[in-house]
């Protein structure tokens, strides 16, 4: 068994690991395409909404899905999906047309894939490794992602000058194609009980299942409405980045691409120091500790924009953000693990799907809007200000928490065995 552990994760890591890269990568250069095409950060901020919407729409469908049929066939189809996809699409954009609505159509159609995979993928987490070797896969995982992250926009932004976008697409086709031959190896159900397919029960009945056991779980229905708040403020951040840099700073894309690749920097790191260490215990500390301290790098993110700031040399404004997205990024870590570590464990095979997609629905539910808004929001009112607001926001959901002891009331039940072990 511990063969097939190292067989699986000998085959996972590297899998990821180029499915994150070639999107990343792509993902990078069609962003800066677009803000290049049009200059407008309304039209940058809909690319992202075409990247987000599909994900909050169907992640429910995509967990009740992970949870009813084979999740290995459901990652390689998507795989393979998001090559043929990109493949019609960049056959259509070199002979047919250009337009920019037909790179939003790429994207959401990716990401609709793509809503597929992941929930698979992080719902079979535990059956492919066991309990003994969760944290672990779960190291290993985020390290792949945020290895391919850091290279991604490092080299997206160094070849963008030269290479044209449907080169881009092509590395990405390869990437996919890659994964999905990889992901036929693995086993991903090595742990896994074997689902009993007489007690099948509707589809519309397995989503209701899962709404009505998170309903039931305090700390999930706690976690899902302090994550809408968060996210949305939050979305102030991937829309302001571009925008200070490229065109308010005037600064060259190869220094936005390692700025957005830092981020990548930051969660390695801190992902491999908590694959050595122990789980965290102080659970209420390190969630609301590490979201005051990124609330307060978002306000910090902004003062590049103030009129007093023009006279500071872009190279000293360069490292600037560098440390803060840093830091964002470990401390997004200390926040993360922890509750994830806690949900593979405690949350029933059958309804982890469910329960990881609805988690992530809540999570990313106010991403679209606030993209929207704050593309509008950025070409009206200056930047430091709407970063100072969006902070400012989250502070104050984070002070109403510790006043009422309601999250550390939550944290709690983590440790008693109650009837999902929350």
């Amino acid at each position: 068994m511990k063969q097939a552990v190292k067989r699986n994760l000998f085959l996972f890591v590297p899998a990821k690991m180029v499915a994150v890269l070639g999107s990343s990568i792509y993902g990078f250069a069609i962003g800066l395409y677009i803000l290049e095409q049009t200059g407008s950060s309304l039209n940058f901020a809909i690319t992202l909404l075409m990247s987000a919407l599909p994900r909050v729409l169907l992640s429910p469908v995509a967990g009740a899905l992970a949870d009813r049929y084979d999740r290995k066939k459901i990652i390689i189809f998507s795989d393979f999906g998001c090559a043929i996809w990109l493949g019609i699409i960049l056959v259509l954009f070199t002979f047919v047309t250009q337009d920019i609505w037909l790179l939003y159509i790429a994207s959401a159609i990716l990401t609709t894939l793509n809503t597929f995979y992941s929930n698979a993928v992080t719902s079979t987490i535990f059956n492919m490794v066991g309990p003994d070797n969760i944290q672990k896969a779960m190291s290993l995982n985020q390290s792949a992602a945020s290895m391919s992250a850091i290279l991604g926009p490092v080299l997206g932004g160094a070849f963008f000058g030269f290479m044209p976008i449907t080169t881009f697409m092509a590395i990405n086709i390869a990437a996919f194609s890659i994964s999905g031959i990889l992901s036929l190896f693995i086993r991903y159900n090595l742990f896994a009980e074997k689902k009993d397919l007489t007690e099948r029960t509707g589809f519309f009945q397995d989503l209701k299942e899962g709404f009505i056991y998170v309903r039931n779980e305090p700390f999930i229905k706690h976690l899902i409405f302090f994550a809408i708040w968060l996210n949305f403020w939050f979305t102030a951040f991937p829309v302001a980045l571009p925008y200070l840099v490229l065109v308010v700073r005037n600064m060259p894309s190869y220094q936005l691409g390692i700025i957005e690749g830092s981020f990548s920097v930051g969660t390695l790191l801190m992902a491999l120091i908590l694959s050595v260490r122990p789980e965290i215990k102080k659970k209420e500390f390190a969630i609301l500790s590490g979201i005051t301290g990124m609330s307060i790098a978002l306000i910090l993110m902004g003062l590049p924009s103030l009129p007093v700031a023009s006279g500071i040399p872009n190279t000293a404004i360069f490292i600037y953000l560098i440390a803060l997205v840093l830091i964002s990024s470990s401390l997004s870590m200390v926040i993360n693990m922890p509750i994830f570590v806690l949900l593979q464990k405690k949350t029933p095979d059958e309804l982890r799907g469910r329960v990881m997609s609805l988690l992530e629905t809540g999570a990313s539910g106010m991403t679209p809007v606030g993209l929207i808004l704050f593309g509008v929001l950025f070409e009206i009112l200056p930047a430091w200000m709407l970063m100072a607001i969006s902070g400012a926001a989250i502070l104050l959901l984070v002070t109403y928490h510790v006043w009422k002891k309601t999250f550390s009331r939550y944290l709690r039940e983590d440790s008693v065995p109650a009837q999902s072990g929350l």
